[in-house]
C-alpha cells in the first residue's frame, strides 16, 4: 500500500472486486486505496465528475498524516497552507479574544501539520491517482437501488451491476444507508443552523487596506458572534494557484430549510447572514463574494449498523456517519474511513472473511465517529452563543487562556495542557493505519489458522477496541 509497507502481510491472492457508489471524496479515496491494495474497483457517480466547490477543507494532523502515507504528501503541498494558529474575535468589535497555537513541538510530536486544502483541489487529486492506479469511472449513472444478498446495484438506465462489495459513499442523502441501517437511517432532527460557504478572491480583498492581513495570514481567524459565528481561512485555488479567501458562516435556520449540497450556490443575503451582528472587516469582506452556498443537516443519532448482514454492503463517509457540514473532521473521518477499509482489505486473509473486516471496519470506525460528531456540534455551539452570561464566562476563559497560549510549550503547566489540548491530541494523535495492525496483531494468528470465518473468532474480533491517545504521548514526544 501506499505511504511505506505495513508491519504485518499483504493479501496475494483471492482478490475483490468492489463498486463505489459515489464519488465523492469519501468514495474515490476508497477507490484509489483498495485498488492500490490489488482490487478491482469502479466507481458509479451520478454527475459528470466536475467538482466546482471552491470551498476549505481543513486537513487536521489524522488526515494529513495519512494522506502523507499514501504518498500524497508532495501533491498536498503545492496546494496547501499550513495553519499556525487559531484566532478567537468578538465578532461586534473585532476585539482579539484568544488564541490556539499550534507550536512546532506539538506538531513535531504528530508528525503532521494542520492544513487548510479547496475542497475541489483535494477531490481532483484523488481522481487523478485512482485513475493511474486503474479504478474505473463511470459518471452521469445514478444508483436507484441496492440488492445486498445479491450484490447487485440497479442504474438509472436499468443496468445491473455485481461486486463482491458494495461501498456506500453518497453522501447525506444516501440511497445505499437505509439498505443497510433502514428506516431509521432516513429520520433525524433538523440542526438549528445553517452553515454557508462564501469564497472570496484575494486580489479583491488587497483592494481594502484592512483587508489586506487576512490574504497572508496562515491564521484560521474566528468571529464569535450573537448566536451565529464566521470563520475563515486561506486556501490556494489548484487550477490558478492563486489564493482565495474560504469563509464559512453558521446562523440560525429561524426554520429555513437547506439542501444538504455544497454546490447549489445562490446570492448573498445579508438579513440572512445576521451581517449587521459583526465587524465592519467582515461585512466588508463578505459583501465581495458573488454568491453564497447554503448547508443544511439533519442530525442523526449514530448508526448501529454500517454494515449489512449479508457482508456484501458497507457504508463510509457521510453515508456512514453525517457530520456537521463545515466541520473540522469532515474530511478526515472520511479518508480515516478509506484508510481502514484498504488497510483491513490488504491483509492476508481469504475470501470467505470479507464480513469479518467489514464488521472490523464497523467496530474500529463507530466509536470515533460518534465521538467525533458530537464533539464538532458542540465546538460549533460554543463559537454561537447568544449575548448573555455564558457567551460572558466563555469570552473570559478565552481571555484567560490566551496569555497561556503564547508561552512556550515547555513552560505551559500540566493543568493547561490538559485543559486545553487533551480532547484535540485525541483526535489528532489517532492513526487509522496503525488501529488495524493492532486489530490484526490480536486476531490475525487465529484468522489466518481458521479456512472460513469461525464465529466465535469474529464475535471477540468485533469487540476489540484501539488504544485511546492521551496528552502524556504527546507532553514526551514534544521533548
Amino acid at each position: 500500500m501506499p505511504g511505506g509497507p505495513l508491519n504485518i502481510p499483504r493479501r496475494k491472492s483471492q482478490m475483490l472486486r468492489f463498486i463505489v457508489v459515489g464519488g465523492s471524496i469519501a468514495g474515490v479515496s476508497c477507490a484509489y486505496a483498495l485498488q492500490e491494495a490489488g482490487h478491482q474497483v469502479m466507481v458509479l457517480e451520478q454527475s459528470d465528475g466536475r467538482q466546482k466547490s471552491h470551498g476549505g477543507i481543513r486537513s487536521p494532523p489524522n488526515m494529513t498524516r495519512l494522506l502523507d502515507q499514501w504518498g500524497l504528501g508532495p501533491a498536498v503541498a503545492r496546494v496547501s497552507i499550513k495553519a499556525n494558529r487559531f484566532t478567537f474575535l468578538d465578532g461586534k468589535s473585532g476585539q482579539d479574544l484568544g488564541l490556539l497555537v499550534l507550536h512546532d513541538k506539538l506538531m513535531n510530536a504528530l508528525s503532521a501539520d494542520f492544513l487548510y486544502i479547496q475542497h475541489g483541489g483535494l477531490h481532483a487529486m484523488f481522481v487523478e491517482f485512482a485513475k493511474n492506479a486503474g479504478v474505473q469511472f463511470r459518471y452521469n449513472t445514478e444508483v436507484v437501488s441496492v440488492d445486498p444478498w445479491a450484490g447487485v446495484v440497479t442504474t438509472r438506465k436499468g443496468a445491473k451491476l455485481t461486486a463482491d462489495v458494495i461501498v456506500g459513499a453518497d453522501g447525506y442523502n444516501s440511497i445505499v444507508r437505509p439498505v443497510v441501517v433502514g428506516p431509521e437511517g432516513l429520520k433525524g432532527i433538523s440542526d438549528k443552523r445553517i452553515s454557508v460557504n462564501i469564497t472570496v478572491p484575494t486580489d479583491l480583498m488587497r483592494q481594502h487596506q484592512d483587508l489586506v492581513p487576512l490574504t497572508v495570514s496562515p491564521e484560521w481567524s474566528l468571529w464569535l458572534g450573537d448566536d451565529c459565528a464566521t470563520h475563515g481561512l486561506l486556501t490556494v485555488n489548484p487550477q490558478t494557484l492563486q489564493k482565495e479567501y474560504s469563509v464559512v458562516m453558521h446562523v440560525p435556520s429561524e426554520g429555513k430549510s437547506a439542501q444538504e449540497s455544497w454546490t447549489r450556490a445562490q446570492p448573498l443575503d445579508e438579513k440572512f447572514l445576521k451581517l449587521d451582528r459583526f465587524e465592519p472587516r467582515v461585512q466588508k469582506l463578505v459583501r465581495l463574494a458573488k454568491s453564497m452556498t447554503p448547508t443544511g443537516y439533519t442530525v442523526h443519532s449514530p448508526f448501529d449498523n454500517w454494515v449489512h448482514e449479508s457482508g456484501k454492503v458497507v457504508l463510509v463517509g457521510e453515508a456512514a456517519h453525517p457530520l456537521m457540514p463545515n466541520g473540522s473532521h469532515n474530511a478526515a473521518m472520511s479518508i480515516e474511513d478509506a484508510m481502514t477499509l484498504s488497510t483491513l482489505f490488504s491483509l492476508p486473509a481469504a475470501k470467505s472473511h470479507t464480513p469479518l473486516l467489514l464488521s472490523a471496519y464497523e467496530e474500529l470506525r463507530q466509536p470515533r465517529c460518534a465521538a467525533t460528531q458530537a464533539s464538532e456540534l458542540r465546538k460549533r455551539d460554543f463559537v454561537c452563543l447568544p449575548r448573555g452570561p455564558e457567551q460572558q464566562a466563555r469570552d473570559g476563559g478565552l481571555r484567560a487562556a490566551s496569555k497561556r497560549a503564547l508561552l512556550d510549550w515547555d513552560e505551559a503547566k500540566e493543568e493547561y495542557l490538559r485543559e486545553t489540548w487533551e480532547e484535540y491530541i485525541d483526535l489528532f494523535a489517532f492513526d487509522a493505519r496503525e488501529a488495524v495492525e493492532d486489530w490484526w496483531t490480536k486476531w490475525g494468528s487465529a484468522i489466518l489458522r481458521s479456512r472460513m470465518t469461525d464465529p466465535r473468532i469474529e464475535s471477540a474480533a468485533r469487540k476489540f477496541e484501539p488504544p485511546r491517545m492521551v496528552v502524556d504521548v504527546l507532553r514526551e514526544g514534544g521533548r
